[in-house]
């Protein structure tokens, strides 16, 4: 006999399995155990243990390290039926929860550009400005404005960006949504159409850059 600990917020619940041991059950099987009893749409209910998220539905439960009697937390948001009536297109749980992921993976994508895109756009502006500009020291009784950002610091801001957006668009194209799911897919469309907005604009200042590094060289060449 086999039992798994969930904690579901407040809430808790043992699942026994009789004869079977941990090898034998997969976590697509737990998944569904876990849906019928909370009503929270598989594809919004996500199980971790030891921090880490428990994926493919396919694997046994052994291979995620759980412990006999060990406790395995569950997220996710048994929705109401306005909620579901009022943003899926045929009032199906599945849709609305494919609709939730991709608005609060949206949201994190773009709470973490508001935070660095400006940064990234300034420190751009600041070090193309510095290497196209002769240096002027500062009026009198004026403190010398701060260095400009080094070559690595730009790099550095340009990798988290991008690579932040590339998961994003990642996560978003690795949403199954059904034909029938017609606005999961739109939210998915426009969750894709504003992350790319913001790639191309990293990348095009990535390329201004680039671009400034290029010109610099051409001129130190010709003064050889």
């Amino acid at each position: 006999m086999t039992r798994i600990n969930i904690k579901w917020g407040r809430e808790k619940k043992s699942f026994i399995f009789n004869d079977r041991n941990l090898p034998d059950i997969r976590l697509g099987e737990l998944r569904k155990c876990c849906h019928d009893w909370s009503n929270v749409p598989l594809g919004g209910l996500t199980l971790i243990y030891g921090g880490a998220t428990m994926k493919d539905d396919n694997a046994p439960l052994s291979c995620f390290g759980i412990k006999p009697n060990g406790q395995i937390t569950m997220m996710g948001t048994r929705p109401t039926k306005a909620d579901i009536s009022t943003l899926t297109t045929h009032g199906d749980p599945e849709e609305y929860a494919l609709i939730v992921k991709i608005q609060q993976s949206l949201e994190k994508t773009l709470d973490l550009v508001a935070e660095h895109f400006p940064r990234y756009e300034s420190a751009v502006q600041s070090y193309i400005s510095s290497a196209t500009s002769s240096p002027r020291p500062p009026p009198r009784g004026q403190e010398a404005p701060p260095p400009p950002p080094t070559r690595k610091q730009l790099q550095d801001a340009h990798m988290l960006l991008s690579e932040t957006l590339m998961k994003s668009l990642l996560l978003f194209d690795g949403v199954v949504c059904k034909q029938d799911f017609e606005v999961a897919r739109a939210t998915r469309r426009e969750a894709v159409k504003e992350t790319q907005k913001f790639l191309d604009s990293v990348d095009d200042m990535n390329a201004r850059v680039k671009e400034c590094d290029r010109q610099l060289k051409l001129q130190q060449q010709q003064q050889q």
